[in-house]
């Protein structure tokens, strides 16, 4: 097995900003009934802002220096929404809290091209993803957890090559009781390497045979189970934002890292969906929402950016933003797309997406589609429906077709014009020329609307081809009714 350890040592703080930002932020938590810095970015390092500070201290330091409460809850959440992701690359993930995963790769290498392909593209999407991360490939769980915490990022092939990186760690590194710390500093003993020389049962005469159960477990003399991260059923996520934000466009940060994070949680199930419902929390109990539909299940996070930008550019946001939130609950299979001849997709993939773009663009009720009804008479042979009837069936198919006797026209005028007629022929900007044979339609006599009419192809003088009928009847007028 080969474990790959996924370490976020910014996690407390990525899990608030989504958004690269130039200002100081640090992340503060009440110890011992003070406040004091866990973590800060580099812009605030910068300024002298250090983990352990009080957060007297740093408004002392310098002003600018945002201060930002510590949320557990939050860090879990952005945990198990990046399990969710990561399910993408492996189907083994385990947690390793408070900032860490744990995924299990020796079975996905060929599905991704090899080792380096598989890392190249994780590495790609945890960037997308704006994590600042460290990994570490390593025989055995708590080895990659542990050096990945430290702050390498490696790969190591084998137990050997496990065992040489692991004698450098500081032994306060370590799982370790506070009463297992004392004792191992009572020893004289500083890195990993020097426990390790000493006898495995003096250690368990000393620590007790738990921690060499540890020690075999991290050095791969004993098997470490890791218990499967279980994803939700639904996709729901919400992110808070560092800052109040006014204009959608500023959104595009957050929104991203969460299509991201859909993108994985659907791959995981290799499945799409139609609908996006995301809501905009702006204080105060209040809210505003926003619904994308699709045209056929879709899981493509470039692609729903382009349409969710484009509704954007039309939605607007009633106060500032203070938290975004996404949820999915309906999730479909995705269609099947044939290849041709030469490997090629067959069908035609732009439609959908066109149609999604002109439906986020216009409004979904602006865009429609026609399909064709089981009736003869050509103005009722039609009626106006939604746009994602035309792609239900994944884009590319032909709607079902009626046996026509003749041909018909893409323009079918919305009443038909009477034409005028000299020497018992049919004018229009001239006279008309009959092309091929007539077809007769007599239909609607059930309902009261009945139609009696020979229809003709009919060419014009300046090459136009017409769709004209002559009424059945004594009066034999002859109207148009469509081009071609």
């Amino acid at each position: 097995m080969r474990w790959l350890a996924i370490h976020c040592p910014l996690l407390a703080l990525e899990s608030l900003a989504p958004e690269r930002t130039e200002r100081p932020l640090a992340i503060c938590e009440t110890l011992a009934g003070r406040q004091r810095i866990l973590l800060c970015n580099r812009s605030a390092a910068a300024v002298g802002v250090r983990a352990g500070m009080t957060a007297g201290a740093v408004r002392a330091l310098s002003s600018q220096v945002q201060l930002l409460p510590r949320e557990p809850g939050r860090e879990r959440a952005a945990l198990e929404a990046l399990a969710q992701w990561s399910g993408r690359f492996s189907p083994q993930v385990s947690l390793s809290p408070p900032w860490g995963l744990l995924l299990e790769v020796a079975g996905s290498l060929r599905l991704f091209g090899g080792l380096d392909a598989l890392l190249a593209q994780l590495r790609a999407d945890l960037a997308a993803l704006r994590y600042s991360t460290n990994l570490c490939l390593a025989e055995t769980p708590e080895g990659a957890a542990l050096l990945a915490r430290q702050g390498c990022d490696c790969v190591l092939h084998d137990l050997h090559e496990l065992r040489r990186a692991l004698q450098a760690v500081p032994l306060e590194a370590l799982p370790l009781s506070g009463g297992e710390r004392e004792a191992l500093q009572g020893m004289g003993l500083a890195r990993l390497e020097d426990l390790l020389r000493l006898p495995r049962s003096g250690l368990g005469r000393r620590l007790g045979g738990e921690f060499v159960r540890y020690l075999q477990r991290l050095l791969g003399e004993l098997p470490d189970p890791r218990p499967l991260f279980l994803p939700p059923d639904r996709f729901d996520r919400s992110l808070q934002l560092p800052a109040e934000v006014s204009a959608t466009r500023s959104l595009l940060f957050a929104i991203r890292r969460l299509l991201l994070e859909l993108d994985g949680f659907l791959r995981r199930r290799q499945l799409g969906t139609r609908e996006l419902r995301w809501s905009f929390h702006h204080g105060a109990g209040n809210r505003s929402f926003l619904r994308l539909g699709l045209a056929r299940p879709e899981r493509d996070s470039g692609r729903l950016q382009l349409l969710l930008r484009e509704r954007l550019e039309r939605f607007v946001l009633p106060a500032p933003v203070q938290e975004i939130a996404l949820r999915v609950t309906h999730l479909e299979p995705l269609a099947g797309r044939p290849l041709d001849l030469f490997g090629t997709r067959a069908d035609h993939a732009g439609t959908p997406l066109l149609v999604d773009r002109l439906r986020a663009r216009l409004g979904e009720a602006a865009v429609s589609a026609i399909e064709m009804v089981a009736e003869h008479r050509p103005e009722r042979a039609w009626r106006r429906t939604c746009a994602t009837a035309m792609v239900a069936g994944g884009g590319g198919g032909e709607m079902p077709r009626l046996q026509l006797a003749g041909q018909r026209p893409l323009w079918l005028l919305p009443q038909a014009e009477p034409l005028a007629e000299r020497a018992g022929w049919p004018w229009w900007r001239g006279r008309l020329q009959l092309e091929g044979e007539r077809e007769r339609i007599e239909s609607g006599w059930w309902d009261d609307d009945a139609i009696a009419r020979d229809y003709f192809v009919a060419i014009a003088p300046a090459g136009e081809r017409l769709w004209i009928y002559r009424e059945i009847d004594a009066h034999r007028r002859w109207y148009l009714h469509g081009f071609f």
